[in-house]
């Protein structure tokens, strides 16, 4: 089917001709906040604080807690131009063929969050909890990723489930959280599996990840549950019940949960079967 033949039931993404970039349509975005309720819905009961972070965090914050160590390669860096319109003068038909006129560039204070749960950390820094912190946040995130497989994007939607407490309570936590949404993706009848995963710290942390098919056989991660340790605690001065916090996060990927919803049922979700569409938004 031709782009301009898609009529507003049909839910499947549009090529930006950009790799790891889609464009959705108007039935994908009710999927996505469809998927947004449920999500959070898993948590029903707990004191959340919800947030909404913009696309852009502080690279001293994405600095400090240890990212750039770790993954330089899927930073994605605001830059701006640092010339006089003089100099600008100069480059501007380089711009306009296509040409090299970057040299001016200066990276700012800003970066594109490649993961929605860094600024919660910030917001705790210097403080002694008396009680767990619980948060439910979300962000347009960015990795720049090296593969354009389905579902492997470089811009997405984050929503992340995020505990700060004693390693006890975040762990048991972080099980309750994979469990109920496991639970959930089954009842939207989606093939979905927990399988331990490589945490890429080399400390006591723990990642284990939900993977569904996402593009007919395809299997990727669509929820990850990673266990920090005190990593986040001691790199933004945090303490909980006198002792240096742990955290854990439980991580969504709404695009790709959608994407894993529209292989599994079709395109159009206004045909999907009514079991399916009574579980997607989790409403007791």
């Amino acid at each position: 089917m031709s782009e301009s033949a898609r009529d507003d039931g049909d839910a499947t993404p549009l090529e930006s001709g950009v790799p790891g970039v889609l464009h959705y349509p108007a039935a994908f975005e009710r999927i996505i906040d469809l998927i947004r309720r449920g999500a959070v819905a898993t948590a029903r009961g707990e004191p959340l604080r919800r947030l909404a972070f913009p696309p852009v965090v502080s690279r001293r914050v994405i600095e400090r807690a240890g990212y750039l160590s770790r993954f330089p390669h899927l930073i994605g860096f605001v830059h701006s131009y640092a010339g006089d319109p003089k100099r600008w003068a100069r480059l501007e038909p380089l711009a306009a063929s296509g040409d090299d006129w970057q040299a001016d560039q200066r990276i700012s204070d800003l970066v594109l969050p490649p993961a929605a749960c860094y600024p919660v950390y910030a917001t705790l820094a210097g403080r002694d909890l008396d009680a767990p912190a619980l948060f439910a946040v979300e962000a347009a995130c960015f990795r720049q990723e090296a593969t354009s497989e389905p579902g492997r994007l470089r811009s997405f939607r984050m929503l992340e489930l995020v505990a700060v407490a004693t390693e006890r309570y975040c762990l048991d936590w972080r099980e309750r959280r994979l469990d109920r949404i496991a639970a959930w993706f089954a009842a939207l009848s989606l093939d979905v599996t927990l399988e331990a995963a490589d945490s890429s710290h080399g400390d006591a942390s723990s990642k284990a990840e939900l993977r569904v098919p996402v593009h007919g056989p395809l299997v990727q991660p669509v929820v990850s549950g990673s266990y920090h340790a005190d990593r986040f605690g001691l790199a933004f001065d945090f303490m909980c019940a006198d002792e240096v916090g742990r955290s854990a996060c439980v991580a969504l990927g709404l695009e790709r949960i959608a994407l894993a919803l529209l292989s599994a049922h079709g395109p159009r979700p206004a045909a999907w079967p009514a079991p399916v569409l009574a579980a997607l938004a989790n409403e007791d």
